[in-house]
């Protein structure tokens, strides 16, 4: 059974579709990578998948529940209280860290499993130094955000999105406000969850990070997925004219 199932999914702003019938399924351990234009509803769709926006039509499913039908036009949602349970299964990466500048990268990483999880403060703490460790950070637990680089400060937003066990972690740029050099850092910490199979759908302009840590790629345009499949053979033997010349221009 695919851990995420996306069914025909439709997004409007107003008089403006984001995302029109977009449809697509992962299995357990998949890395997943999203490639496109800016504005083709790359983003949106990882915020309707994390329930940050509402969706206009279709359905998802994730681990085998769901977060909304479409049921003779009319969209439902379960009650907020099992909403909330569900989405925990998503941990979610923005493209600007997003951390609490008024706490320590500890606490940040350790509010969620305590406030939201009610996890005992010692096994968060436990699991939290285990984290930094992952994202090579262990000498960074008494830090305040304004004291890292960017870098650092998106290892530790990936630290905080994995303390809550989640079953999807969703990247939306995760390097786009960083340098190439902070940008590396990031991609090691990506691609070693990769080969710990962690399930993951990444929205990315990093074409050789898509190419060579996705298991699949797929192609945004105009709201819809145009065109996909395995990696490798995505990015070596692409027959879409369009795809082309999005791909040429990240070429150096």
């Amino acid at each position: 059974m695919a851990i995420l199932s996306v069914e025909n999914l439709t997004k409007k702003f107003g008089g403006f579709e984001a995302l029109r019938g977009v449809s697509l399924s992962m299995e357990r351990g998949e890395t997943v990578a999203i490639i496109g234009s800016s504005g083709s509803g790359k983003s949106t769709l990882l915020r309707c998948i994390n329930n940050l926006e509402r969706v206009s039509g279709g359905r998802i499913e994730i681990d085998g529940e769901l977060l909304v039908d479409t049921v003779n036009g009319q969209v439902k949602y379960p009650p907020e209280r099992e909403l909330r349970r569900i989405c925990m299964k998503t941990g979610m990466v923005f493209q600007q860290f997003n951390l609490f500048p008024h706490l320590t990268c500890l606490e940040n990483i350790t509010i969620a499993p305590i406030k939201i999880l009610g996890q005992n403060r010692a096994d968060a703490i436990a699991n939290a130094d285990r984290l930094l460790r992952l994202v090579g950070l262990e000498n960074k637990a008494d830090s305040y955000p304004a004291m890292l680089s960017g870098g650092q400060q998106q290892r530790v937003a990936i630290a905080r999105a994995l303390a809550i066990d989640p079953q999807i972690m969703l990247f939306d740029e995760p390097t786009s406000a960083l340098d190439p050099e902070l940008t590396a850092e990031v991609i090691s910490v990506i691609a070693k969850l990769a080969e710990q199979d962690m399930t993951m759908l990444i929205v990315t302009h990093e074409m050789e990070f898509a190419r060579t840590v996705a298991d699949r790629v797929l192609f945004f345009e105009d709201g819809q997925i145009i065109a996909g499949g395995a990696a490798a053979e995505f990015f070596a033997n692409q027959q879409n004219e369009r795809i082309k010349r999005f791909l040429n221009g990240f070429q150096k």
